[in-house]
């Protein structure tokens, strides 16, 4: 039997209103080598996750956030 794995809501406050502009809360849902972190860890549904996703790609392709993280 699979063990369940917790939901964190990452989101907090932030209203789930995500923008590019915005970098200091898109931080928080990439991790430590700049890869976006799932829904199971994030705890956001569906939808929002594909927001936060297009509005994280938007705002490495304007060079606001990397796309990796130097190690």
């Amino acid at each position: 039997m699979r063990k369940k794995r917790a939901r964190q809501n990452r989101a907090g406050n932030t209203g789930l209103h995500f923008s590019y502009k915005n970098v200091d809360s898109l931080k928080r849902f990439i991790n430590e080598q700049g890869s976006i972190v799932s829904r199971l860890e994030t705890g956001l549904k569906q939808k929002e996750q594909r927001r936060l996703a297009r509005e994280i790609k938007r705002a490495r392709h304007l060079a606001l956030l990397p796309f990796t993280q130097t190690v």
